[in-house]
C-alpha cells in the first residue's frame, strides 16, 4: 500500500516536470533559429514539423530529468508534511521504499532505449534535412553549399554548391579559383572528380593580362571528392551496431546509446537515496539541480575524453558508474 502511495505521489509532479523539460528545451530551440525562421519567412507549418521531429531528442532529455524532479518534489512534499517521519516512526526502513522507484525508473528507462535506438534516428535524419531545407530551399540530400578550400600551395577553391551525384564526384556550381599567382578563374558550372576541379565554359583572369576563355580546364585538388556522411545519431540501432564492428568510432556512439538509457536508472536511484536523507524539504530543490548538472559534467567529460582517445568506447559508461557508485553507497546508509 505504502509503495503504490509512494508512486502516485511520484507520477504527478513526474508529468509536471516532463512537460516543464519539453518546454525548456523546445524553446532554445526556437529561440536559436529563430532569426531564421524571420528572415527566411518560415510557414507555421515547417516550425511544428521541426518541433515534431526534434521531440524523441526532447524526449530523451526530459524523461530521465523530470524522473529525478519528480521524485525529489514527491519526497520533500513527504518531508515537509513529516509523512516521512510517520513512516520511519512506524518501523519500515528508508530502503523498503526505493522498490517503486526503481521500478518506474526501469520502465522509462526502456522507453528512453527503444526512442534512441529507433524513433530518434529517423526523427533526427528528418529534423535534418527540413533544417537544411529551411535555410538552403529544396535541394538534393547532401549539398554543401558555400564549400571554400585553401589546399596548401594551390590557393583558394570556392563553389557556391557541390551536389554530389552518387558515383563517388560531385558537380559544381559557380566555381570561383585563386591560384598562388594571382590568376583568377571563374566557371558556372564544374565537376570535381579524381582530385581534380574540371570547370566548364570558365574563364581565366591572369594579372596584367586580358580575360581568356578555356572550354574546359582541369585544376589539380589534393583530395577527392567524399559525400555527406550520415551521422551516427541518424543511424537506427541495428545499422549503427554493424558498423561498430567495422568502424571504431561509431562504438562510443553505440555504447553512450544503451548508457543514456540505463542512466535513468542511475540518476531516480541517487535521487530517491538522497530525498530519504534529507531533513529539510528546501534542500530538495537544491538536489535537483547538483544531480542533473554532475551528471551533465561527467557526460560531456566521456565524450571529450573520447574525442581525445583517452578512454575507450566504455567511457562512455562514466557517469552511470560513478551515479550507481554513489546511489550504493547511499543505500547502505539507509538499511
Amino acid at each position: 500500500m505504502l509503495k503504490r502511495y509512494l508512486l502516485r505521489e511520484i507520477l504527478t509532479p513526474y508529468l509536471l516536470g516532463t512537460l516543464l523539460f519539453i518546454g525548456l528545451v523546445t524553446t532554445d530551440l526556437l529561440s536559436s533559429l529563430s532569426g531564421v525562421f524571420l528572415s527566411r519567412s518560415t510557414s507555421w507549418t515547417d516550425i511544428g514539423a521541426l518541433v515534431l521531429y526534434r521531440m524523441p531528442y526532447t524526449l530523451g532529455v526530459a524523461l530521465p530529468l523530470g524522473l529525478v524532479f519528480a521524485v525529489l518534489v514527491a519526497l520533500a512534499r513527504w518531508i515537509r508534511d513529516s509523512e516521512l517521519k510517520a513512516v520511519f516512526a512506524a518501523g519500515i526502513a528508508p530502503i523498503r521504499l526505493l522498490a517503486p522507484v526503481l521500478g518506474l525508473a526501469t520502465f522509462v528507462a526502456a522507453i528512453a532505449w527503444i526512442n534512441a535506438g529507433w524513433i530518434k534516428p529517423e526523427a533526427n535524419d528528418r529534423y535534418n534535412d527540413l533544417v537544411y531545407e529551411i535555410y538552403y530551399g529544396n535541394a538534393p540530400s547532401g549539398v554543401i553549399s558555400n564549400a571554400s578550400y585553401a589546399p596548401q600551395g594551390l590557393g583558394v577553391y570556392f563553389a557556391r554548391r557541390v551536389i554530389p551525384t552518387g558515383d563517388g564526384s560531385g558537380n559544381l556550381r559557380d566555381v570561383r579559383v585563386i591560384t598562388p599567382d594571382g590568376t583568377v578563374w571563374s566557371a558556372r558550372e564544374g565537376v570535381w572528380k579524381d582530385a581534380n576541379w574540371v570547370l566548364m565554359g570558365a574563364w581565366k583572369t591572369a594579372p596584367g593580362k586580358r580575360p581568356e576563355f578555356w572550354e574546359k580546364v582541369p585544376l589539380p585538388f589534393p583530395s577527392r571528392f567524399v559525400e555527406k556522411k550520415t551521422t551516427y545519431e541518424s543511424l537506427p540501432m541495428q545499422e549503427l551496431r554493424e558498423l561498430a564492428r567495422v568502424d571504431p568510432s561509431a562504438r562510443f556512439p553505440l555504447q553512450r546509446r544503451h548508457a543514456d538509457a540505463v542512466g535513468v536508472i542511475a540518476l531516480a536511484w541517487l535521487a530517491a537515496v538522497i530525498g530519504l536523507s534529507l531533513r529539510e524539504a528546501a534542500w530538495a530543490f537544491v538536489a535537483v539541480v547538483l544531480l542533473i548538472f554532475g551528471y551533465y559534467v561527467l557526460w560531456t567529460l566521456a565524450a571529450q575524453l573520447s574525442n581525445y582517445s583517452v578512454i575507450g568506447p566504455y567511457g562512455a559508461w562514466l557517469a552511470d558508474v560513478v551515479y550507481f557508485a554513489l546511489a550504493i553507497l547511499g543505500t547502505r546508509r539507509l538499511v
